[in-house]
């Protein structure tokens, strides 16, 4: 995977994050966004093919904890490893943190991403009943 460069987000990116996670994820607030870039605890980190934008994380570090809140690979960049990359980049992100503890909540009828968490030794540990409409949130985490 040649030209794949994690960097964390600078306004240059604003809008096309904007754009990912209205499509993707479908809360959106530009302006959050926006006041991430200066955030110490609160972060996008973004994956880029060449000069394309082709996902992103957003998480909050707080040692000894960290919190993963989304995730999301371009439509047409899924099922070629390209989440594996911004995962390990969070978990060495985590680690030169000297974080401990991983949260995350993810929706219960996301497969995919619960197959990738467990992959990466996350464990459920609570459910929030309904919490999107029909479905539950699962709680996870990992210990490093």
């Amino acid at each position: 995977m040649d030209n794949l460069i994690v960097k964390k987000l600078t306004n240059l990116e604003v809008d096309k994050i904007f754009e990912m996670e209205e499509k993707y994820i479908g809360k959106c607030d530009k302006k959050s966004i926006e006041k991430t870039i200066e955030s110490e605890t609160l972060s996008y980190y973004i994956l880029f093919k060449e000069n394309d934008v082709i996902g992103f994380f957003e998480c909050s570090i707080i040692s000894p904890e960290a919190e993963l809140y989304d995730i999301v690979i371009d439509e047409q960049y899924r099922g070629l490893g390209y989440s594996k990359i911004l995962m390990d980049y969070f978990f060495k992100l985590a680690k030169d943190c000297k974080v401990e503890t991983i949260f995350l909540e993810v929706n219960s009828i996301n497969s995919k991403a619960i197959s990738l968490y467990k992959k990466y030794g996350f464990v459920e540990y609570s459910v929030r009943k309904n919490y999107y409409g029909d479905n539950d949130a699962i709680l996870m985490k990992v210990d490093l």
